[in-house]
């Protein structure tokens, strides 16, 4: 026979685990009418400076993930990267930016928190 102990251990840990899941947000399909086509999320490498290798909103140390956008603009024959974005693996915050010709923010997807997977 179980311990009852033992099993109401097991569905509190089963419980706080499914809290912890988060959904990780979607990257924008398009911008300013041009069609993007992300490549996979990636760690960032650490020594890269323009962005921060850890998340302000829930302290994770890092890491963040990025991913690349990838577009053709009128008059290109290939697609360049003109996007890139990072999201904190633990949280989820996630910031888009267009690169060119100036860096802007695109779009952000505020953290989730431990309640919500939305």
């Amino acid at each position: 026979m179980p311990n009852r102990d033992l099993l109401a251990e097991i569905d509190a840990l089963r419980a706080e685990l499914a809290a912890q899941q988060r959904t990780i947000p979607a990257l924008p399909a398009e911008h300013d009418g041009n069609a993007i086509t992300w490549r996979p999320w990636e760690q960032a490498p650490v020594a890269l400076c323009r962005i921060d290798n850890g998340c302000h909103q829930c302290d994770q140390p890092g890491p963040l993930m990025l991913a690349f956008g990838l577009t053709t603009e009128r008059g290109e024959r290939g697609p360049r990267i003109r996007y890139n974005a990072h999201r904190c693996p633990a949280c989820q915050e996630m910031r888009v930016y267009r690169r060119y010709p100036v860096t802007e923010e695109i779009a952000y997807n505020p953290p989730q928190t431990g309640d919500s997977n939305a």
